[in-house]
């Protein structure tokens, strides 16, 4: 017996046949639309659009099928499944019902789901219309029969066929055959989410316009989920004269939202389900072995159930765990029904979470439990145990709140001491003194929380670090304390006092304490330490004179920093600042820091000391590239000033000092370049650094004898420089010595210079002596084995495009230019003639490679000059 399929269907009952109307207006996705109108014109394709309920998933789709001019044109039919159509096993004639016309007839003679999706798929194919077929609510399809037949539909579909299939959770199909055909579109809870501009537009349509800080918060709370957001829209509208307060209100579920929840979501779970989404909700986050610590063996199957049926949650990696956490209004509703049926029983969920996490290394997490537990028993312990590696952590501030819990311990010379430290730790020198002072003066009272060997280590800690902060850490020794047996308070000051030991000058003993501080902060995963003392580690190195080194020492903290997920962090930005600086003692380019980091071009008055001197390095890294080297010069000039001022014990400045000497003398400011030396030796004395620097600047002033004289003692005695400032003094020297017509001389230095520099490929005082590279290249070809780093040399010379040599009278005149004044008005401001200006204005043109006032005063001020 035949019939056709118009027969066969009439004796189903099918709801929803008809495209739904939306009682409001769809606030549409671009993006969304896009992926539909891809969809369609690949040909023969299913888009799987999958969300919980109320996410949005029927609105996007009947607002495509409705305004897609792609989806206009062709014929489309909408199925709604439902629970009767569901079990009824006539779901293949439902859809023929709604693709076919009345006149079209086709064999159906009952045969099985399957069989009868490939007679519609042939008839499909005969009729060779472009159409799209909406399955809507196709998560409740879960007869096997049926299942088949919709699977075969689907893996044969017609090219001129697209179906949109749309569900709460995936149907069991194998989707994957579909995925490796080319044929499968995903669209999940993501794509659905309401976006901040898109929820701002539904606001709007309840007459409700949002600020950013509003819009943020809306947002953060709903996570776009289309029907919670209509829902806040709808009762924000209603509150209008207290939008604050309603706003607010918001964080806890309102009755419209829980009805929501319960009717959408909780009310078909089975009770076990409903007891693992009560607990696990306690804390912000879960992973599967803290629910099976919470719950029991079940766990891991009810974790699986959820994720395949899309339930409201969220999952991340961290750590080699994936961790789960609950829509925020969805969690707030769970730990508002778990403390009204199970209030007895939160201590104890409390306390265990807390215990995990303890034991996970997870204290900031733990803590948030451990001050949930009524009475705050555990938070002594806690103190004890994880105090350390919170402020180690980054997590001070929210150690030092939990302390308003534990008023007794306000005055404990421990917990002054852990608040010293974490005023250490964000660079706040003044809270920091004040803390560590008042742990001073209570220090004949022995802590009531913790041994004496503890307070004694955290105390030499935090001194040291303070030390470091003011730049003052060379006025004493900074040697280990005795160990304590606490495992984070001994890194703690590891890293103190080994970081005070090498900014002080001993090197060896301070880097010898980093090494212990790496070792623990690797073995239990604090990035932020390791990465700090490695980069500490590729200090001392630069200041004992191994730039290799340096640059080899920097890279693996910058590897580290980025292994940690620190490489915009105030510790990765440093790391890769030293790292920067020992490519530019080796001539090469540099990668700078983002500005406004630590390091960057600029540092307040009242920073710590390494941050300003992070400062100035960065300057003279950034001086080339800077748009007015005339500014960044005096920032430069200024910030070295300061250091010199405040923290005049702070190693390397004279280091420094050299650098921007060379910076202010390529723009020939030898006043500025003077003053700043003056202003070094009133500081630390005639240091041979100094030597070296006023030597430099008596061999740019021409005055190559007094150059000799000051370094004569320098290279004459045993050396006291690092191997960059030798290089430095025997270039001076031989370019001293040159100009003097004394080749011997000069030649010998040169080589002296360059079997230094060799080892270390220290390239850029050959780059920034006045005069080095001229005199290299006139003795090029003399020094035998160093010819090949000679070349190495060349190869890093940059185009010319520092300053020109002007005359001090012609720098007179240029810089009078900008004001607009006459050659007349010049010579009467100068006392000369106007015929002298106008011969300095020649030689100006000239030098400057220009024309013309205006192009004058451009390139000076290109260069520096002005």
């Amino acid at each position: 017996m035949t019939t056709s399929y118009r027969a066969l269907a009439d004796n189903v009952s099918v709801a929803g046949a008809q495209i739904p109307e939306l009682s409001f207006a769809a606030v549409r996705s671009g993006d969304l639309s896009a992926r539909l109108d891809r969809a369609q014109t690949a040909g023969g394709h299913t888009v799987l659009v999958s969300g919980p309920a109320g996410s949005g998933k029927t609105v996007a789709l009947v607002d495509w099928v409705t305004r897609s001019r792609k989806a206009r044109a062709a014929t489309v039919g909408w199925l709604t499944v439902t629970a009767p159509l569901a079990e009824s096993g006539e779901l293949i004639p439902a859809l023929a019902r709604i693709t076919h016309r009345p006149a079209d007839a086709v064999d159906t003679t009952l045969r099985t789901p399957a069989d009868q999706a490939a007679e519609l798929v042939d008839a499909l194919a005969a009729r060779g219309e472009h159409t799209v077929l909406v399955l809507d609510d196709a998560h409740l399809i879960t007869d096997p029969l049926q299942l088949a037949g919709l699977e075969y539909l689907l893996a044969h579909l017609p090219g001129t066929v697209t179906v949109l299939l749309a569900g709460r959770f995936d149907p069991p199909l194998r989707w994957h055959a579909l995925e490796l055909a080319g044929r499968l579109t995903r669209i999940g809870v993501g794509e659905l989410a309401l976006s901040p501009e898109r929820i701002a537009q539904l606001f709007a349509q309840h007459g409700c316009r949002l600020d950013d800080d509003e819009l943020a918060m809306v947002h953060a709370l709903t996570r776009g989920w289309a029907a919670l957001v209509r829902i806040a829209a709808i009762y924000v509208a209603a509150n209008g004269d207290d939008r604050d307060t309603a706003l607010t209100t918001l964080a806890r579920p309102s009755h419209a939202v829980a009805d929501f929840l319960v009717a959408e979501l909780m009310q078909s779970l089975p009770a076990s389900t409903l007891d693992f989404l009560l607990v696990t909700a306690v804390p912000t986050r879960f992973c599967l072995p803290l629910a099976e610590e919470l719950t029991d063996d079940n766990a891991a199957r009810i974790v699986d159930e959820l994720l395949r049926a899309n339930f409201p949650m969220h999952t991340v990696a961290d750590a080699g765990q994936l961790w789960h956490s609950y829509h925020p209004l969805l969690r707030a509703y769970l730990l508002a029904e778990a403390a009204h049926s199970r209030a007895d029983r939160l201590p104890t969920v409390h306390r265990r979470i807390a215990e995990w996490l303890g034991a996970a290394a997870l204290p900031g997490a733990a803590l948030d439990h451990v001050l949930a537990e009524p009475g705050t028993p555990g938070l002594v312990a806690f103190l004890r145990d994880w105090g350390p590696r919170m402020v180690l952590d980054g997590a001070g501030q929210q150690l030092l709140a939990a302390m308003e819990f534990l008023p007794e311990a306000t005055e404990d010379t421990f917990v002054r001491l852990l608040r010293a430290a974490v005023a250490v730790e964000a660079g706040e020198i003044a809270a920091a003194e004040v803390y560590l002072e008042a742990a001073h003066v209570g220090s004949e009272q022995v802590s009531r929380l913790v041994p004496d060997t503890w307070t004694a280590s955290l105390d030499r800690a935090v001194s040291a670090g303070l030390a470091v902060l003011v730049g003052d850490s060379a006025s004493m020794s900074w040697p280990l304390p005795a160990v304590t047996g606490q495992p984070d308070l001994d890194c703690y000051a590891a890293l103190h006092c080994g970081t005070a030991e090498v900014t002080g000058g001993a090197l060896d003993s301070g880097t010898a304490a980093l090494r212990h501080a790496i070792v623990h902060a690797e073995e239990v995963g604090l990035g932020s330490v390791a990465v700090r003392a490695r980069t500490a580690v590729a200090v001392a190195a630069g200041y004992a004179g191994r730039v290799g080194d340096l640059r080899a020492l920097a890279e693996v903290a910058i590897d580290c920093a980025d292994r940690y997920d620190l490489a915009q962090a105030p510790e990765g930005v440093f790391a890769r600042l030293i790292a920067a600086y020992g490519a530019y003692q080796q001539g090469e380019a540099v990668q700078l820091p983002p500005p406004g980091q630590p390091g960057g071009p600029a540092a307040e008055a009242s920073a710590p000391a390494p941050a300003r001197q992070a400062a100035v390095i960065t300057g003279v890294l950034m001086f080339d590239a800077a748009p007015d080297r005339a500014a960044a010069a005096t920032m430069l000039c200024t910030g070295t000033h300061r250091l010199l001022d405040d923290s005049p014990a702070a190693f390397g400045i004279g280091t420094l000092v050299t650098d921007v000497l060379w910076v202010l003398l390529r723009l020939q400011a030898k006043t500025d370049a003077q003053h700043l030396i003056d202003h070094a030796t009133r500081v630390f004395g005639p240091t041979p650094e100094l030597a070296v620097a006023e030597a430099g600047l008596a061999v740019y002033t021409h005055r190559p004898s007094a150059a000799l004289t000051l370094l004569e003692p320098v290279l004459g005695g045993t050396p006291q420089l690092t191997a960059g400032a030798l290089v430095t003094a025997w270039l001076l020297e031989g370019v001293a010595a040159d100009r003097l017509d004394r080749p011997r001389k000069a030649e010998s230095a040169f080589e002296q210079a360059l079997a230094l520099a060799c080892g270390e490929r220290l390239i850029r005082p050959f780059l920034d002596v006045p005069g080095a590279a001229e005199t290299l290249d006139r003795l090029g070809g003399r020094f035998g084995r160093f010819d090949a780093f000679v070349d190495l040399v060349r190869s890093h010379r940059a185009p010319a495009t520092d300053a020109p040599q002007l005359t001090e009278t012609e720098l007179a005149v240029l810089r009078q230019l900008p004001s607009g004044m006459t050659a007349i008005n010049i010579a009467a401001n100068m006392g000369v003639s106007v015929n002298t200006v106008k011969t300095h204005l020649r030689g100006i043109y000239q030098k400057l490679g220009v024309n013309a006032r205006a192009d004058a005063i451009g390139n000076a001020r290109r260069v520096g000059l002005i």
